[in-house]
């Protein structure tokens, strides 16, 4: 029996591996499972209280993502180069087809579509050739092309009006660009009228002077060529006249880019859609029991007692009382009155395992403080320790013994010459710790499936008002599940942030599969929700534990 637990090895004294309880198959557990009715939801967590859970539980995520958008945008705008945008309108009059004087000119000509005509002053505007003439005007440096790359023609939809915008890093340029295209448009299409003018002029006066007397006293009307000609020397000191600046530009006050309000809503916007789209993804994804929703979205299990987080805990191991603070000690106190209520009318000592899906989820220090609360209030308990693989009960309370539950388990001890009476409860909280050392520290795993590990939890109730059995992870190993079918009920103890949903729904099926049904669940981290004063109050010292034990033995003597 000396050496540690080689899993190649079995003992034949009628230990049953653990592949017979490994072996049950999938469909054996949901064929079970058809009658085990706790491993379906009571209701159905509508989409709504889904959804605001999880912002709820991810809002650290949301808010920092949109803090962290808001202020990109709030960098864009102050780096970001400012620009500013100046408009001029100019107003289009195409001349009539019928005006025989001005129809040979180049000129914008009146035409079926007027949205043609508009269209066609609008190309006439943003050109190289009117680009030169601005350059030269404002004394701008760069090519025609960089300048009209800043100048846009837009005409205004159901008008004869074309607006110019201009776009520029000062507010003053922008208005010079603006006005100069609309100024520029009007004088090279005037220079090409004036210079299609001074051609028609000359032509029409050779014609005239070769006509004779009476063909001039014959030609007369406003179309004559006389008259033609007179009326082109009246045009020749006017401007272009389908060409109009309607309205100016004026120096813009503020700058168009970057738009302040628009980026920070923009900012606001995207943090929050990024960060809501980041929280459900992580929650679709999240593999951890983060809300008691989702247990009652696994089971139709209560839910027994939720032990608050705890900041005095400095690490995974299993805390005795007085490590604890006091309103974690009031809601172990709370979940020793669901299960006694629970109780009520039941002969005989009540056995209660304490398990979990997975280690370092609290299972330990709830089987502690659920056993010392039951002592406290003047009840005989008996606390086994069934974790063998990882024993952390005696290191918690502060005892020792010399036997332990390996040794009642090979026949080496009697159960009552190995319990240990605790420091703090006296007689009233004995403990049958793990061997650490000797013949009956070996094969661990296997002293749980003996025959006599089936006597064990009933002949500790016959010495005792409450048995508490410390269970190892059943989802991990089953070496207390034979132990499991002894007992009168079974915790599950679950951590939130902590306890994995995979290895919880595995231990939901490995109860059912074995047609046992967990009384219901500790839920272990809660948060706070802040301690008054009847919560704060000093935690009681060992010697008043004691008192309050024996005095509540004597009450009910």
């Amino acid at each position: 029996m000396s050496g540690r637990y080689d899993p190649s090895e079995r003992r034949s004294q009628g230990i049953v591996g653990e592949s017979a309880y490994h072996g049950a198959s999938m469909a054996t557990s949901e064929a079970n499972g058809r009658s085990a009715e706790w491993l379906r939801p009571r209701v159905e967590q509508q989409g709504l209280q889904r959804y605001v859970s999880t912002i709820r539980e991810r809002w650290i995520l949301i808010v920092s993502l949109t803090l962290l958008t808001t202020l990109a945008a709030v960098a864009y705008i102050l780096i970001a180069p400012k620009k500013y945008t100046a408009s001029t309108d100019v107003l289009v009059s195409p001349v009539s087809n019928s005006d025989t004087a001005l129809s040979s000119l180049p000129l914008i000509k009146e035409t079926s579509d007027p949205t043609r005509d508009v269209e066609t002053a609008a190309r006439l505007i943003v050109n190289r050739q009117v680009a030169l003439r601005v350059k030269h005007d404002l004394g701008l440096s760069g090519g025609p092309n960089s300048i009209a790359s800043h100048v846009n023609a837009q005409p205004v939809a159901q008008s004869n009006i074309v607006t110019i915008t201009a776009e520029a890093g000062s507010a003053k340029l922008a208005q010079q660009l603006a006005n100069g295209f609309a100024r520029g448009v009007i004088e090279v299409q005037t220079d090409q009228f004036h210079s299609a003018i001074d051609s028609t002029i000359a032509a029409l006066a050779t014609r005239v002077r070769a006509m004779s007397p009476a063909q001039r006293a014959a030609s007369v009307g406003p179309d004559s060529l006389p008259a033609q000609l007179a009326r082109l020397q009246a045009l020749r000191s006017q401007p272009d006249p389908t060409l109009r600046i309607e309205t100016t530009a004026a120096v813009p006050k503020t700058p168009s880019s970057p738009k302040k309000k628009l980026s920070l809503i923009a900012g606001v916007l995207a943090g929050l859609i990024l960060g809501t789209g980041s929280a459900f993804a992580l929650q679709v994804l999240d593999p951890r029991l983060r809300r008691e929703e989702q247990l009652r979205g696994l089971y139709s299990l209560p839910i027994l007692g939720r032990i608050p987080r705890d900041t005095r805990r400095g690490d995974d191991r299993a805390l005795a009382p007085e490590r604890l603070s006091p309103s974690t000690l009031e809601a172990y106190r709370t979940l020793r009155a669901i299960l006694a209520a629970s109780r009520v009318g039941v002969t005989g000592a009540p056995a209660v395992l304490v398990t979990s899906p997975s280690p370092s989820e609290g299972k330990s220090t709830t089987a502690i403080n659920l056993a010392s609360s039951l002592a406290l209030a003047g009840n005989s308990v008996i606390l086994i320790e069934a974790d063998l693989r990882r024993p952390s009960i005696g290191e918690a309370l502060g005892a020792t013994g010399e036997n332990g539950t390996g040794s009642v388990l090979l026949g080496m001890a009697t159960l009552e010459d190995s319990l240990v009476e605790t420091k703090a409860y006296g007689r009233y909280l004995r403990l049958l710790l793990a061997d650490t050392s000797g013949a009956a520290s070996g094969f661990m795993a296997d002293q749980l499936f003996l025959p006599a590990a089936r006597n064990l939890v009933a002949d500790s109730k016959r010495l005792a008002d409450y048995v508490i059995v410390d269970s190892p992870p059943l989802s991990e190993v089953i070496d207390a599940l034979p132990l499991a079918q002894q007992v009168d009920e079974v915790l599950v103890v679950v951590r939130l942030g902590k306890t994995q949903l995979t290895k919880l729904q595995n231990l939901g099926e490995l109860l059912a599969t074995h047609d046992l049904q967990p009384v219901g669940f500790a839920v272990v981290g809660v948060p706070p929700t802040g301690e008054g004063y009847y919560y704060t109050a000093a935690a009681p010292t060992p010697g008043e534990r004691r008192a309050r034990a024996a005095e509540g033995a004597a009450s009910q003597t």
